[in-house]
C-alpha cells in the first residue's frame, strides 16, 4: 500500500484528483510536489502549477517510493481538458496515448469506430461527454484528452507593405548581398499562385502542398520573398529565397522530410481562442526540440478587441515557436492584434512587426527577416542558425514598445532587422549547455559611455505533457552581475494583472529571460545561467546581448536608395535612432545636395525617433535630411522623392496595348521596363506619356529627373485580347426634337485612319458621315433626317491597317408627330410596357379593355416610364395618354 497523508492547504485546489483511501491499490499515476518529483526523478505527466504535478508509475514492481509519504494516487479526472463540459451531442476530441495500438483496441471495444489517426500517439474521435468521462479517461492506454479546433482561418491579406517600420530597408542598404539566396521558406496555407509575377521561378514542388490556390497564401509568399515586379508592395524581404507550400488543412506539424531542408515555416492563420496546452502545442514543441535548427512563426490573431488572452489556436501556446502581433507605422499596436498572456502566464506574443491589415502580414515579414538572418549566419559561420539563437537575436534586438520591459501586448517589442544582422556580424552571441544544478558564467565587457545594456536568454524546451497547467519543463535562470557586483534579475509579468508593468524577479514560466540595465557602469559583467531543474541529461541555451553608446544619432528612413513615400503613394514617418537623453533637434531637408536647407520643424523630440512629414506639394527630386543637435549636423544619405505615375491601360485591341501615365512638371523623361523571365528589364526611354506594345508582356514606367530614376509604378495587368477596344462611350439620342445626335468618346486615338457613322436600315448599312482628321477622343455626328420610329446606327473606326473596329448598335426612337413612343405593342404578362415621351411633360396613361373598362391608370412623371402589366388578362387593349398641356395619343396593344 502507498501511504497517504492529509493534503496541505496549498494543494487543496487539486483535491478532486485524489483517490479515496479505500480505493487505493497499485496505480499508474500519482499526485506529488514538483520538488519531490525532481528529487526522485519521477516522470512528470502533467504540471498542475509551480508546486504540484501528476507523475507516472512505470511498473508495479518498480513502484514509487512508498515510504516518502509525499505521493497520492489519483483518479482519472486530471486527464480531462480544462475546457471540458457536459454535452449530449457528439463533439470532436483528441486522445493521447503511449501505445496507439492498445488505444485503438480499447476504443473499438467501446463501440467507437470513427477513429482518425493523427500521428503515432494521437487519435481523433467524436463522442458525448458522458462516454469521455465515464469510459475513455478510465482506460490505462489514455494519457490525456483535449478539445482543439483543427480548422484554420487566414488572418489578413496584403494591402500595405512598409519595410521602414522593421528596419528592413536599412538592412537591405547596409547588407546588400543578403537576399535570401540558398534559403527556402515554407508557407503553411493554401497554395500560392506560382504564376504571380512576384513569385516566378520560386516554387519548390511538395507532396504537402494544397490543391486550392488562394490570394492569402500568395500574399504571404510575396511578403516573404516577392520579386517586386508588380509594385513596391510586391517586393519581399528575402527576394532570392525559394518557397515551398504546405496545406494548412493538416494543422499538425509537417514531417521534417517534407520540408526538404527548409528551416523556417510561416503560419499566418488561426483557429479559436484556446487557452490551454493541447496536442498541437505539444506537437510543435516536440518537433522544434528534436529539430533545433527549425523555426515556426505564428500570427497571434486578429481578435485583440476581446482583450487579453485572445491568441487564436492552442498551437500558438507552444514555447519554442515565435508568435507575432502587429503595429501601425507609428509603432502603435493595431487594436485587433491578439494579446497574451499564454494560458499559463507566459509572455505572448513574443514580438510585433508592421501591418495594418492583420497579424498574417506581420508574421510573414518575420519569416522573411529570419530567412535573411539564417543566410547571414550561415555565410559567416558555415553552420545553421538554430531556433534558440534566432529567437534570442530577434528578441534582444527588438525595440521596446508599450510599458518598459516586456508586456502582453507588444511582447519584447518591434523587430529591428538591421540590429539582428549586426548582432550576427559582431558575434554578440553566446551558447552553452548545462545540467541540473549547474551554473555557467559568461563574461562580457561594457565600455565607457554605454547605455541600455540588454541581455536575452532563450532555450528550446522539452514539450510539456498535453493539458499541463504549466508548460515549462526545463527551468533555467538568468542573473547578470555588474562590474560593481550588483545583481540584476530578468523581467517578469503578473498574468493575473496583465496590464501591470514588468518587475524584476526569478522566472518560473518562460523559456525567454531578459535583463536590461539602462545606465550600466563600464567594466566586466558576468552572465550567470543556472540549471534550476533539467529533466534530461543537459539543456542547450543561447544568449544575445547589445548596448548603445551615449550621444549617438543614426538615420533609419530614408537611407540610400530609399524612396519617399516608401511605395510612391503612402507617406511614412522619417525614422532615426538616438541615444541622446532629454535633447531636442532641428529637422531640415535639402533638394540640392545640401547647398541650401529648408527647416521642417524646430524642437523635435529625439526620443520619439520618428517624425511624420507631409509635403505641401508633390516633388520629384533627390533629397537629404539633416538633424541638427546642438552644433552638430547629422545628414542622411541621399534618397529619392518620387510618386507613382498612375499607369492606366487605354487600349487593348487588335493585338496592341497602349498605356498612359501622368506627366509631373519635374520629370524630363520616362524609362520603360518589360518583364523578361522573372525580372523587369530596361526596354527604352521616352519623353511621351503613352506607350504601345504588341507582345502581351508586363510593363512598367519610372520617372527620370536630376540624372536619377524614381520609383517603379504599379505594373500593367494582362487583359484579355480586345477587352478594351477604343470605345469608352457611344450613344444616340433625339436632338432638337427632329434630329438624332450620336456622341462618342474613345480611350485612345492610336493608329486610327478615319471614323465613320453607319446608319442601318432594313439590315442595309450606309455611311452617312466621316471624320478624317482625328484630333480629339470625343466627337459627335448628327443625323438631320431620321425616320419615324427606330433609327439604328453604329460607329466604325478604321485603323491604318484597314482593320475595322465597330461600336455596339446604337438606337434612337424618333417620334415624328407622335407625342409618345410605346413598345412593345405585343407583349406577354411578364413584360413591362415601355413609354418614351417626346419631351419632358407630366401625363397620365390609361388602359382600357375593348369593352371600355379601365384596368390601369398610371402617372407618367419622366421622359421614360415603365408600366407593369403583370396582373392584366390576355386580350386586346386600348390605351390613351393625356398630357398636362392637353395633348392626347391613343393606340392598341395586345397581351398574351
Amino acid at each position: 500500500m502507498i501511504t497517504t497523508i492529509s493534503l496541505s492547504q496549498s494543494s487543496d485546489k487539486w483535491k478532486q484528483y485524489i483517490k479515496k483511501e479505500n480505493e487505493i491499490k497499485f496505480e499508474k499515476y500519482y499526485f506529488t510536489s514538483l520538488e519531490n518529483a525532481h528529487h526522485n526523478n519521477y516522470k512528470i505527466v502533467k504540471k498542475l502549477d509551480n508546486t504540484f504535478c501528476i507523475v507516472e508509475n512505470k511498473s508495479e514492481s518498480a513502484g514509487l517510493k512508498k515510504s516518502s509519504q509525499k505521493i497520492f494516487p489519483v483518479n482519472n479526472l486530471w486527464k480531462l481538458p480544462s475546457n471540458f463540459s457536459n454535452h449530449k451531442e457528439d463533439k470532436q476530441y483528441i486522445i493521447a496515448a503511449d501505445s496507439l495500438k492498445a488505444l485503438i483496441t480499447d476504443l473499438k471495444s467501446m463501440k467507437i469506430s470513427d477513429i482518425e489517426i493523427l500521428d503515432n500517439h494521437l487519435v481523433m474521435i467524436k463522442s458525448d461527454s458522458k462516454k469521455i468521462s465515464n469510459e475513455v479517461i478510465v482506460l490505462n492506454s489514455v494519457s490525456s484528452v483535449s478539445q482543439e479546433s483543427l480548422q484554420p482561418k487566414a488572418e489578413s491579406k496584403i494591402i500595405d507593405q512598409n519595410f521602414s517600420i522593421n528596419y528592413i530597408n536599412k538592412a537591405h542598404a547596409d547588407f546588400p548581398l543578403l537576399k535570401g539566396e540558398n534559403q527556402t521558406a515554407v508557407i503553411k496555407d493554401d497554395f500560392f499562385d506560382v504564376n504571380d509575377i512576384d513569385l516566378l521561378n520560386k516554387h519548390i514542388p511538395s507532396t504537402t502542398q494544397s490543391a486550392i490556390v488562394s490570394g492569402h497564401a500568395t500574399a504571404m509568399a510575396t511578403i516573404v520573398c516577392g520579386l517586386g515586379n508588380s509594385s513596391a508592395l510586391g517586393k519581399g524581404v528575402a527576394q532570392k529565397a525559394k518557397i515551398l507550400s504546405s496545406d494548412f488543412l493538416n494543422i499538425y506539424p509537417d514531417e521534417v522530410a517534407a520540408l526538404q531542408g527548409a528551416t523556417t515555416q510561416n503560419h499566418s492563420y488561426g483557429t479559436e481562442i484556446e487557452n490551454f496546452y493541447g496536442s498541437l502545442a505539444n506537437a510543435y514543441d516536440s518537433q522544434l526540440f528534436l529539430n533545433p535548427d527549425l523555426t515556426h512563426c505564428f500570427s497571434s490573431g486578429n481578435i485583440g478587441l476581446q482583450g487579453y488572452k485572445s491568441i487564436t489556436g492552442n498551437f500558438k501556446q507552444s514555447k519554442n515557436s515565435i508568435v507575432l502581433g502587429c503595429i501601425d507605422q507609428n509603432e502603435v499596436i493595431m487594436p485587433f492584434s491578439s494579446k497574451g498572456p499564454a494560458y499559463d502566464g507566459r509572455i505572448k506574443p513574443e514580438l510585433v512587426a508592421f501591418s495594418t491589415q492583420g497579424t498574417s502580414n506581420s508574421t510573414a515579414l518575420a519569416t522573411g527577416i529570419i530567412t535573411l538572418m539564417k543566410e547571414h549566419y550561415k555565410n559567416i559561420n558555415n553552420m545553421p542558425l538554430n531556433n534558440a539563437t534566432t529567437k534570442a537575436i530577434l528578441i534582444n534586438s527588438a525595440k521596446d514598445l508599450g510599458s518598459p520591459g516586456p508586456d502582453f501586448t507588444y511582447g519584447y517589442g518591434n523587430i529591428n532587422t538591421y540590429k539582428c544582422l549586426k548582432t550576427i556580424s559582431e558575434n554578440r552571441i553566446i551558447s552553452g549547455t548545462l545540467t541540473s544544478g549547474q551554473t555557467n558564467m559568461h563574461n562580457i565587457n561594457v565600455p565607457e559611455n554605454a547605455k541600455n545594456l540588454k541581455i536575452t536568454l532563450v532555450w528550446n524546451d522539452l514539450p510539456a505533457e498535453i493539458n499541463s497547467n504549466i508548460s515549462l519543463v526545463n527551468d533555467l535562470d538568468l542573473e547578470v552581475i555588474t562590474a560593481n557586483n550588483t545583481a540584476f534579475l530578468p523581467w517578469i509579468l503578473n498574468s493575473d494583472v496583465p496590464e501591470q508593468q514588468a518587475l524584476r524577479g526569478k522566472d518560473k514560466l518562460n523559456t525567454i529571460e531578459q535583463v536590461t540595465i539602462e545606465n550600466p557602469i563600464s567594466g566586466s559583467y558576468t552572465i550567470n545561467i543556472s540549471g534550476a531543474y533539467i529533466s534530461n541529461n543537459s539543456q542547450q541555451y543561447s544568449i544575445a546581448y547589445e548596448y548603445e553608446l551615449k550621444n549617438q544619432f543614426e538615420w533609419n528612413y530614408p537611407v540610400a536608395n530609399d524612396n519617399f513615400p516608401y511605395d510612391g503613394k503612402t507617406i511614412s514617418p522619417f525614422k532615426w535612432d538616438s541615444s541622446f537623453s532629454g535633447t531636442s533637434g532641428q529637422l531640415s531637408i535639402s533638394y540640392n545636395n545640401g547647398q541650401t536647407w529648408e527647416i521642417i520643424t524646430n524642437g523635435i523630440n529625439l526620443d520619439s525617433e520618428q517624425f511624420l512629414y507631409t509635403p505641401s506639394e508633390q516633388k520629384f527630386s533627390k533629397a537629404k535630411l539633416k538633424m541638427t543637435i546642438g552644433t552638430t549636423d547629422y545628414i542622411s544619405d541621399s534618397f529619392i522623392i518620387s510618386y507613382d505615375l498612375n499607369i492606366s491601360t487605354s487600349l487593348v485591341c487588335d493585338g496592341t496595348t497602349e498605356i498612359n501615365w501622368e506627366k509631373p512638371a519635374d520629370v524630363t523623361s520616362f524609362n520603360i521596363y518589360q518583364l523578361t523571365g522573372d525580372n523587369l528589364e530596361f526596354k527604352e526611354q521616352t519623353t511621351n506619356t503613352n506607350y504601345t506594345y504588341t507582345d502581351w508582356k508586363i510593363y512598367t514606367v519610372t520617372p527620370v529627373f536630376d540624372n536619377s530614376e524614381g520609383i517603379k509604378c504599379e505594373s500593367t495587368l494582362q487583359y484579355a485580347p480586345n477587352s478594351n477596344c477604343y470605345f469608352e462611350l457611344a450613344l444616340a439620342e433625339i436632338y432638337q426634337e427632329d434630329k438624332v445626335k450620336i456622341d462618342a468618346s474613345l480611350f485612345s486615338l492610336y493608329n486610327i485612319k478615319r471614323i465613320e457613322l453607319i446608319k442601318i436600315t432594313n439590315n442595309a448599312e450606309d455611311v452617312i458621315n466621316t471624320i478624317n482628321n482625328i484630333d480629339s477622343k470625343t466627337f459627335s455626328f448628327v443625323d438631320s433626317t431620321p425616320t419615324k420610329g427606330s433609327n439604328r446606327y453604329k460607329i466604325n473606326i478604321i485603323l491604318e491597317s484597314d482593320t475595322i473596329i465597330s461600336s455596339s448598335i446604337l438606337d434612337a426612337n424618333y417620334l415624328g408627330d407622335d407625342l409618345f413612343f410605346i413598345h412593345p405593342t405585343l407583349l406577354n404578362k411578364n413584360e413591362e410596357l415601355f413609354i418614351e415621351a417626346k419631351k419632358e411633360e407630366n401625363a397620365v396613361f390609361y388602359l382600357y379593355t375593348i369593352s371600355g373598362q379601365n384596368t390601369i391608370t398610371s402617372p407618367l412623371v419622366s421622359k421614360i416610364n415603365n408600366i407593369n402589366i403583370k396582373n392584366t388578362a390576355s386580350g386586346i387593349y386600348i390605351y390613351k395618354i393625356i398630357t398636362s398641356s392637353g395633348g392626347i395619343q391613343t393606340g392598341k396593344i395586345a397581351v398574351f
